[in-house]
């Protein structure tokens, strides 16, 4: 199994190659920290000392944090003096969006180490397809049909056991043999997912599709319209899709409760950053994950030592 880390910036390949200096990072703020923490402690456990042999950079959430060509030769230049191969990260994105990932794509397919390129959006992909046949495609995690609202997934987790629900809720449009064959046929045999709460179906590995699961974040949902964008905004003005965007994501983090909840879960967090909302892993789902990679089952876990919107 394949190990990878998720950086911002070149700062970080060096620094996050090493698990033991990623506990605590103060960038991760305090909300978080503990989360880092926790995942670090049971890495440890399950897998002793470990070593990241791949780089992940990009955006899967917004096109406005697409980077520069000038930053991803930096980062790529980074990683290939560290030995690691690049997975680029790329979001939904409107025509303006598919304009902005050329270059970058074209900047790929010069490297001698061919990149994989993660598309959220089918034009990405016809775009890889059509012009950049050296790049390798991998199938993102927004693409996945899966219900993924942990205010009431993981209560079937609790109270059903593996029961007929259970057993449906982890399921997703993977498991349909014909989508699988349909990405085979498009030179797609690699899927990105995330660690749901009440857990994920891996059968589609029988169809040869390898699976890299994040954590120790997941997202919920996303939008074209921000909530942080809009902050300055008056009232009558907020939540306009097209609104400019100054990077407002990077400064500004909302954590929610459910304090209302039917269910006895009022404690648990979840994150909002920019146009998306995440949820942080359980002690509960970090070890199902981690019990279900010492299986077999999954190709590469994609370690995100912060919620993922790096500009």
């Amino acid at each position: 199994m394949e190990w990878s880390v998720h950086v911002g910036c070149v700062e970080h390949i060096a620094a996050r190659l090493d698990m033991r200096r990623l506990r605590g990072l103060p960038e991760s703020g305090s909300k978080l920290a503990a989360i880092l923490d926790l995942t670090a402690g049971l890495i440890e456990e399950y897998f002793g000392d470990i070593t990241f042999s791949r780089c992940v950079y990009g955006n899967e959430f917004c096109e406005h944090l697409i980077p520069s060509p000038e930053k991803l030769h930096e980062v790529v230049k980074a990683a290939d003096d560290a030995g690691l191969p690049v997975t680029f990260l790329t979001p939904y994105c409107s025509d303006a969006g598919i304009g902005a990932l050329k270059p970058l794509f074209h900047l790929l397919s010069l490297n001698t180490v061919p990149a994989e390129v993660v598309f959220n959006d089918w034009g990405v992909l016809n775009l890889l397809r059509r012009d950049f046949p050296k790049l390798v495609p991998v199938q993102g995690r927004l693409m996945n049909k899966s219900l993924r609202d942990p205010r009431v997934t993981g209560v079937y987790v609790s109270s059903e056991g593996p029961g007929p629900a259970l057993v449906s809720l982890r399921r997703s449009n993977l498991d349909c043999s014909s989508y699988t064959g349909f990405l085979a046929g498009m030179g797609v045999s690699s899927v990105e997912l995330d660690n749901l709460p009440q857990g994920i179906d891996l059968g589609f590995a029988d169809d040869g599709v390898k699976a890299s699961v994040y954590f120790p974040f997941g997202f919920i949902s996303t939008s074209r319209i921000c909530m942080a964008a809009g902050l300055h905004y008056q009232k009558r003005d907020k939540f306009q899709p097209g609104a400019p965007c100054r990077h407002e994501c990077q400064s500004h983090l909302l954590e929610y409760a459910y304090t209302n909840s039917p269910f006895p879960n009022r404690d648990q967090k979840f994150y909002l950053k920019g146009n998306s909302y995440f949820y942080a892993h359980t002690e509960e789902m970090l070890r199902l994950l981690f019990q279900q990679a010492r299986a077999g089952l999954i190709e590469r876990l994609i370690f995100q030592p912060e919620l993922p919107m790096w500009e």
